[in-house]
């Protein structure tokens, strides 16, 4: 019989296998099962309670993880190997595999899940190819324009137009880093501390960076404000104000000609509030899709209007470091809102 302390001790290492997010399972030289915990059940669909002692050919009918067993055996050392499992096709494990020392004949197999892991490699390869991408276009355009302008025979009006065209590609080029620093500055905001909240009235956040888009903007545009002198915020001033105007401008890029915008806002426990344009339209396929980095609907109207692609992904993590969320609603002939709600 097992004395006290030897039972507390396999009490607490069942206690502890079944409740690992890990699969843990233990086999013999002869591929007999000699342990499993409730995870690696689940990760490998096995049903029945009766498989302690039977072979992994008779309870695992997954035949990329027993390709994996027969590999471990073969090998008699340490192996660590991705799989897909078949039950599980959407997800990614992998599967570590050792010798059990004090057994000698027995080996240990954990499978983690990874899934995760490689959805966060996907976003940055897909992030890293998209940087590349967009900071190659003007590169290549200010480089053929000066490589022309090296020729003797250009004439003068033909070399201003050359130098405009390189300038406004500099300039883009310059947008997209000072944007993506932005980003990674906003990202690295793990909580509150990192940045300066204070009590501010809504309504002068929204007139001064309307002030801050007017004058900065080439014409004056016609911007309608409803909102209440009573409705108070708590907000990092500079960085919502950065959320505003990124919205100022995008209402402007891809609204209606008359270049009308209306921005409200009311309180219902949270602050909402609207940035609207009267002719851009949206299909509710893209309103999630629209928030991510470089994402455009079209791409040749954004560059054309000068945008970087990185906006609305600037905006949707500053409402996030402050506790809201955003979201757009769109109707043919009718515009497009962006609505933020903000802690009351």
């Amino acid at each position: 019989m097992l004395k006290t302390k030897d039972k507390i001790n396999q009490i607490d290492k069942d206690t502890i296998l079944s409740n690992m997010s890990e699969g843990v399972l233990a086999i013999d030289n002869n591929k007999r099962l000699l342990m499993i915990n409730k995870t690696g059940e689940e990760y490998l669909d096995i049903k029945s309670n009766l498989i302690i002692g039977q072979t992994a050919d008779v309870v695992i009918s997954d035949k990329r993880f027993l390709k994996f067993i027969d590999d471990l055996l073969l090998s008699k050392k340490s192996l660590k190997e991705e799989i897909k499992i078949k039950k599980n096709m959407n997800r990614y494990f992998m599967a570590n595999g050792t010798i059990i020392e004090s057994e000698k004949s027995a080996f240990l197999i954990v499978i983690s899940d990874i899934t995760k892991l490689k959805q966060l490699e996907k976003i940055r390869q897909e992030f890293v190819a998209n940087v590349s991408h967009e900071l190659k276009t003007p590169i290549t355009s200010i480089v053929g324009f000066l490589e022309t302008l090296k020729q003797s025979n250009i004439p003068k009006a033909k070399q201003k137009e050359f130098l405009k065209k390189a300038l406004k590609n500099s300039n883009r080029l310059n947008s997209i880093i000072d944007d993506l620093l932005w980003l990674s500055k906003i990202e690295s905001m793990e909580d509150t501390e990192a940045f300066d909240l204070n009590n501010y009235k809504l309504l002068d956040i929204i007139n001064s960076s309307i002030d801050d888009f007017q004058n900065h903007s080439n014409k004056k545009h016609k911007i309608e404000v409803d909102c209440k002198s009573s409705i108070n915020i708590k907000a990092d001033e500079h960085l919502i104000r950065e959320a505003f105007i990124n919205l100022l401008e995008n209402a402007i890029k891809y609204g209606d000609s008359t270049k009308r915008i209306k921005v409200s806002a009311k309180t219902d426990n949270n602050v909402f509030i609207t940035f609207h344009n009267y002719g851009g339209y949206i299909p509710d396929k893209y309103n999630e899709m629209i928030f991510n980095r470089f994402y455009r609907i079209d791409k040749s109207r954004s560059r054309r209007q000068g945008g970087t692609g990185l906006g609305l992904a600037i905006v949707k993590h500053i409402i996030f470091v402050h506790g809201g969320e955003i979201y757009v609603e769109s109707k043919k002939n009718n515009g497009t809102s962006f609505i933020i709600s903000l802690p009351g």
